[in-house]
């Protein structure tokens, strides 16, 4: 009996022995996965990154500010073209002739100008001549008042007959007569000569219009404003185009970017210039190195989505939770190898961490 009750107190201290190491060891369970929740959150916020980032560069919408018939597309889908090579061509034609109307028209304005010139010579010459007119005038009236004032005594004394004088006062009126006439002869002259102001601004309006014509007729040949790729190309020759009619896009391929968006409360960590690691979807074994550009100032929530349409929308992925907001980040990539670059794939990016920032 003395043997059963002493398996029996050893059965139970076993017992207890491992409960107790059974407790310790979840201790240390909760206790590794306290810490390891604490080191990734830690990480988390000391190395932001994200899985879902999209690959962009920049692109152009070709268009021309003239419209017509295409006749002539030097491009087709997906095409790599490099900056000032050919696109496509409007029929320059009605743009040619608008040209030559515009010259013409030109030409008539610049002889009329010279026409106006030549009258303005004679107009100046008659204004000269009606003030010499005028002078000489003056000159007659003077000797006339002249030879009045001399004769008056000596027909008061009867020196001379009344008559000789009678003459001389008629002589005198005449020329004052005269030389009313000619100030206003020289003030009607003098006014008529004008200016060319007319004549020079016509001249002027028509070599805008030439410039316009001619502007237009160089829009007709559009050219690539920057190397890049070819897309949404859907026309061919024989289309009609009006002014300002998008024809395709060009992405340029002179710089990429990855854009993430990270959640606020990483964005203490980010800052421009930082070292990043991207990876393309495309192969996710080539390490990319980045740089981040900027971080964005706003987004589109739907609790505003009135205030400001032009702002990216993010939306938040839950609504029964508080959800940390995420911003977009633009980072760009330092020499990317062109085959892995896709606008709009699927990136990976690592801040500050990964292995192109080694």
């Amino acid at each position: 009996m003395g043997r059963g009750v002493w398996a029996m107190s050893m059965k139970q201290v076993s017992m207890t022995t491992r409960k107790r190491g059974g407790i310790l060891i979840a201790l240390l369970c909760i206790l590794a996965a306290t810490l390891a929740s604490l080191y990734v959150a830690h990480r988390n916020k000391a190395y932001p990154s994200s899985d879902s980032a999209s690959l962009e560069a920049e692109v152009v919408h070709v268009a021309s500010v003239v419209g017509g018939r295409l006749i002539e597309l030097s491009v087709q889908e997906n095409q790599h073209v490099h900056k000032g090579q050919p696109l496509y061509l409007i029929d320059p034609e009605p743009y040619e002739l608008t040209v030559k109307q515009a010259e013409a028209n030109m030409a008539l304005a610049t002889a009329e100008l010279a026409n106006q010139k030549r009258f303005l010579a004679v107009r100046e010459a008659q204004a000269a001549t009606a003030r010499a007119q005028l002078s000489k005038a003056e000159s007659n009236r003077a000797l006339a008042d002249r030879t009045t004032a001399r004769l008056a005594p000596l027909a008061a004394q009867s020196f001379i007959p009344w008559q000789q004088y009678d003459q001389a006062r008629v002589v005198q009126s005449d020329a004052g007569l005269s030389v009313a006439q000619a100030r206003q002869q020289s003030s009607a002259a003098t006014v008529a000569i004008g200016d060319l102001a007319s004549a020079e601004a016509a001249l002027a309006a028509s070599q805008a219009v030439l410039a316009r014509a001619r502007y237009e007729l160089r829009q007709t040949r559009v050219v690539a404003p920057a190397d890049g790729y070819v897309t949404s190309l859907r026309v061919k020759t024989g289309e009609i185009l009006i002014p300002s009619q998008v024809l395709f896009t060009l992405i340029s391929d002179d710089a990429w970017y990855a854009v993430a968006n990270l959640r606020e409360t990483t964005l203490a960590a980010v800052s421009p210039g930082q070292c990043a690691t991207i990876y393309s979807m495309i192969d996710r074994k080539h390490p990319i190195e980045g740089r981040v550009n900027s971080i964005g100032w706003g987004v589109l929530t739907t609790d505003s989505s009135g205030a400001g349409r032009a702002l990216p929308l993010v939306l938040r992925e839950m609504d029964w939770v508080h959800v940390a907001q995420r911003f977009p980040v633009r980072i760009h990539l330092v020499s990317p190898p062109p085959l892995l670059m896709r606008m709009g794939a699927t990136a990976t990016v690592e801040i500050r961490h990964g292995a192109a920032c080694h």
